[in-house]
């Protein structure tokens, strides 16, 4: 599907404004924080630099024409069948003042009681970042109340990364609406987009009056969106570090924790304080709760909240649910919506809520529980459940390359016994490309990341591939590669990339996995899986599938400057296999 000129550019802003580089209606001060600056100088001194000049400034980087997009869509909303209050502010337990919009329908009779939805802001954001929904949901009868989370904005504090003052202040929020409006106590939702989903997951888990949340672009586990198979996101985490100090006042932790990450050291801390964080750790209140129900939304091609986390944190899940899977980088598919534009995502939410907070039988709950969107902007697929019932593993065995040819993807086991040998030190033409760009062409603009596997350094790089594909394979999920491998120094980034060849030759990105080992001993043999991000795509008949294995992707941190050798060993047993989710 093709989109217009201003729906990208719309959405490349909203993704910049998620990161934390260009804000709206933004009037927070920014620390100069000396500390920090030299903290993320040795991680990256071109963001250190960034945070440098930004200090000590109350200036706002601005996204001027999609701000005017947001004032103009509001305005138009504006038609005076609710009140707008952008002046009120609520104190937290600990004195922290949070600042609160409060959107309500005009002349609410005495006595009656309406239903209400909490909104809470993505991470850099403020209380003015769904203003246009809110103002929707006003006009159909709801009151909505939207407010900065500490940290953020012109609220006070110091950022808690949906941490136990957050769950607090949600709390304290819900007891001023309940005091100061006309709300019904029993018809109470939340949402939130990237961090606001988030903290929306953890509300509905954790506080008895929520009783229900549409989670956009957000998170499952943590630690797993940080460090997936030991693999710090370099790119990702070093976006959200930086934005919060460019943008807000965060906690010191916060920095530290992700060198702690980098530097692969008090590992057994940051895993308590990211499950303190982790929608997943209250999975077991929430499923205890009665009358609770979520929605959640989330996009295929999110390098920062994987949508593998999201997909086992939805299987465990067992209250009403609905999972919207969509084509698209972290938060996109959602920011049409916070500019009022009618999208799938939006409109699903605006139903779940009439229908859990309303009563309105809309149809929401007869649709199909689960749907795909099948990558570069195709069709979507629906399932009753998660997993599927239609949906099953294939596998395939991997056979070791030849002198002059590559190894081999097939449907019988190997039976050569030999160790495969690359080196580190270099990158390949197996690539995801241009952080972040190249994933926004791909994803929002369908131009694919494509390579030339013929290129691929047989010194840096493994390619293994299949003969051409007698029907087609509909991808519905996740690939897992399994296998054995060692490093002469005991440390390795291991990545896994999977491309659909077309007989040209030309072999598309479809899909990618990270892994790494830095506490083995030299030369010492681990098994791994590796579990490539999931992905819906049919890959047609006439075309074969390959993959492609080194040991340097630039969004991701590697254990170890110094060159060693990999070996990928080849056995009969344990087969060294990729599997696959598919109808």
């Amino acid at each position: 599907m093709r989109k217009t000129y201003r729906t990208l550019v719309m959405q490349l802003c909203m993704l910049t404004m998620t990161m934390g580089v260009f804000l709206y209606s933004c009037k927070s001060e920014s620390p100069n924080n000396a500390e920090a600056a030299a903290l993320l100088a040795s991680l990256d001194p071109s963001l250190a630099q960034a945070i440098g000049n930004q200090s000590g400034t109350t200036g706002t980087l601005r996204a001027a024409d999609t701000e005017s997009d947001i004032q103009a869509a509001f305005a138009q909303e504006n038609d005076g069948s609710f009140t707008f209050n952008n002046t009120i502010t609520v104190t937290a337990f600990d004195g922290v003042s949070l600042e609160v919009n409060l959107f309500q329908p005009a002349n609410i009779p005495a006595g009656s009681k309406l239903p209400a939805v909490v909104f809470v802001n993505s991470w850099a954001l403020n209380k003015y970042e769904y203003i246009v929904p809110a103002a929707k949901l006003a006009k159909k009868g709801y009151i909505v109340l939207c407010y900065s989370t500490r940290g953020f904005g012109a609220s006070g504090g110091l950022i808690d990364t949906a941490g136990p003052k957050d769950r607090a202040d949600l709390s304290t929020i819900l007891d001023w609406l309940l005091a100061n409006t006309q709300t019904d106590i029993a018809n109470i939702g939340i949402s939130g987009v990237s961090y606001g989903a988030g903290i929306s997951l953890t509300g509905v888990s954790t506080e008895p009056r929520i009783k229900t949340a549409v989670a956009m672009s957000g998170w499952g586990d943590l630690k797993r969106s940080l460090y997936g198979n030991d693999t710090p996101r370099l790119v990702w985490g070093l976006i959200l570090v930086a934005s919060s100090y460019i943008t807000g006042k965060p906690d010191p932790i916060v920095a530290q924790n992700f060198a702690n990450l980098i530097q692969h050291i008090n590992i057994d801390f940051v895993t308590s304080w990211a499950a303190d964080r982790s929608p997943q750790t209250y999975v077991g209140q929430l499923n205890a709760s009665a009358g609770k129900s979520v929605m959640i939304s989330n996009n295929f091609e999110d390098f920062l909240f994987n949508p593998n986390g999201i997909l086992d944190y939805y299987t465990q899940i067992t209250v009403p649910k609905k999972l919207l899977m969509n084509e698209g980088i972290h938060a996109s598919a959602e920011a049409a919506g916070l500019l009022g534009i009618s999208n799938f995502v939006w409109d699903n939410a605006y139903d779940w809520f009439d229908y859990w907070l309303k009563g309105v039988n809309n149809g929401i709950m007869a649709k199909p529980q689960v749907t795909f969107q099948t990558r570069f902007n195709g069709p979507r697929v629906t399932y009753p459940s998660w997993p599927a019932p239609t949906v099953g593993n294939k596998t395939y065995y991997l056979k070791p390359r030849g002198l002059f040819t590559n190894g081999e993807i097939a449907t019988s086991q190997n039976t050569t016994v030999t160790n495969t040998t690359i080196l580190s030190g270099a990158d390949t033409v197996a690539t995801t490309g241009f952080p972040l760009l190249s994933d926004i062409l791909s994803a929002q603009v369908g131009i694919p990341t494509t390579t030339n596997l013929f290129f691929e350094s047989r010194v840096n790089g493994i390619v293994y591939q299949s003969s051409s594909l007698s029907s087609a394979l509909k991808i519905r999920g996740k690939i897992f590669w399994n296998g054995r491998i060692s490093s002469t120094l005991g440390k390795a980034n291991v990545n896994v990339y999977f491309y659909d060849v077309a007989k040209s030759g030309t072999a598309t990105l479809i899909t990618h996995g990270t892994y790494t080992i830095f506490d083995a001993a030299a030369n010492e043999a681990r098994d791994i899986s590796i579990d490539l991000n999931a992905v819906a795509y049919d890959v047609p008949a006439g075309d074969s599938i390959a993959i492609a294995i080194d040991t340097y992707d630039v969004l991701y941190s590697v254990p170890t400057t110094l060159v060693y050798g990999l070996d990928v060993k080849h056995l009969k047993s344990p087969q060294t296999t990729l599997v696959i989710q598919s109808e």
